[in-house]
């Protein structure tokens, strides 16, 4: 779930950069730095909540995630 965060916010970014004329290596490093910024957070916080929510996932398993 991460990296698909990351790479989807990322690319959101570059292609804002780049929409606005920004066109440098330096654009495609903020951008990459927003993603792992927003990206991380979210995609852990994805996973969990997706682990949280499925009836199959095994409760023991679950409780060893959340030490």
């Amino acid at each position: 779930m991460v990296i698909l965060w990351v790479s989807c916010v990322a690319g959101a970014a570059i292609v804002g950069f780049l929409s606005i004329g920004w066109v440098t290596w330096v654009a495609f490093v903020v951008a990459g730095l927003i993603g792992l910024a927003i990206g991380v957070p979210a995609g852990l916080w994805t996973a969990k909540a997706i682990k949280r929510d499925d009836p199959a996932w095994p409760p023991r398993r679950l409780q060893r995630q959340r030490r």
